[in-house]
């Protein structure tokens, strides 16, 4: 009996041993493969100039069937490069009376140099930060929105 345990332990083992060695060398192969892939798909970009689109949505707000007297506007931003594709689109939301508007979800796109800068806040404009990207979507850095400013040009 312990001669048919020992060869049933030793077929195991040697199983086991096979099937990791097996299954290591599959995914160093899906590895290679994806590298290769980022290597081959790597484009350089080649964008030379943007366009900053807007588009504004109002729309009424209501309560069961009453119209109430203020609005919900929204803006969206599109940059759309030279070919007609829309790089990136970011969404504003205010909620406007018939004087003074008020922002639930700020979030607007500017053109720096080479850079696409979004400045964007929820609720609170103190804790307003710049995301700037290059012409490629490619993320750059994340800075405070303190003394730059979003009209300037």
């Amino acid at each position: 009996m312990s001669i048919i345990k020992k060869n049933k332990m030793r077929t195991t083992f040697i199983a086991f041993l096979v099937f990791s060695l097996f299954s290591l060398s599959l995914s160093s192969m899906n590895k290679s493969k994806s590298i290769k892939d980022t290597i081959q798909n790597g484009r350089k970009c080649s964008v030379e100039k943007l366009i900053v689109k807007t588009e504004r949505f109002e729309k009424d707000r209501k309560f069961l069937f009453w119209k109430l007297p203020h609005k919900k506007i929204t803006l969206i931003d599109r940059i759309i490069n030279t070919d007609g594709k829309v790089i990136l689109k970011k969404s504003s939301i205010l909620i406007c009376s018939s004087d003074a508007c008020d922002y639930r979800r700020f979030c607007r796109i500017k053109i720096v140099g080479n850079e696409i800068w979004i400045f964007q806040y929820n609720k609170d404009p103190e804790k307003g930060v710049i995301k700037r990207y290059d012409f490629c979507k490619k993320y750059l850095s994340t800075k405070i929105w303190d003394k730059e400013s979003l009209i300037d040009d």
